[in-house]
């Protein structure tokens, strides 16, 4: 009996997720993986700003976070124009710009979604240039590979949901 329930409900979920999300025809394979990598930044960038946000949901990794921008807010680029952020303070602002950001990256609007890759590119272009301060060249990598990411998706602006005809499954 859950044999065949689970049998219809996967044949059901893989029509809507090819007629509605990914396989269609105008999309080639170069959209579906820019359209899989969206997502996968989009969720990136979402855990990371929740973890620099608020310490409920991650109470390890948010106590990590913050001794880590006790030395990001040394050599923060504001220090530039004369101003040193608190720590707690600029681990927040950066928190919520990730955190809302991907939110509006999930949401089915495709107008800021290139403007929104290039938020994450501008972060990411401060976090290498915070690592690089601090010669921490090691813990560079994953921001390069992110900024670089961020660059192509706004390039290529991968098919959104938004752009695609949905077909109902009646």
């Amino acid at each position: 009996m859950y044999t065949v329930w689970y049998r219809k409900l996967g044949t059901y979920l893989l029509k809507a997720l090819g007629e509605n999300l990914i396989l269609k025809k105008d999309m080639d394979a170069v959209g579906v993986a820019l359209y899989v990598l969206s997502w996968i930044l989009a969720a990136m960038f979402l855990k990371a700003g929740l973890v620099k946000v608020t310490s409920r949901l991650f109470p390890k990794e948010h106590q990590q976070a913050s001794k880590r921008f006790v030395l990001c807010a040394d050599v923060c680029p504001t220090i530039l124009f004369g101003y040193t952020p608190p720590p707690d303070g600029y681990m927040f602002v950066i928190g919520v710009i990730e955190t809302l950001c991907s939110i509006l990256l999930m949401l089915p609007l495709t107008n800021v979604h290139a403007r929104i890759y290039l938020v994450f590119a501008v972060l990411m272009a401060l976090a290498i240039y915070t690592h690089g301060v601090l010669a921490q060249f090691g813990k560079m990598v994953v921001p390069v590979c992110l900024f670089l990411a961020c660059l192509v998706l706004y390039k290529m602006e991968p098919l959104t949901l938004s752009k695609m005809p949905i077909n109902r499954l009646d």
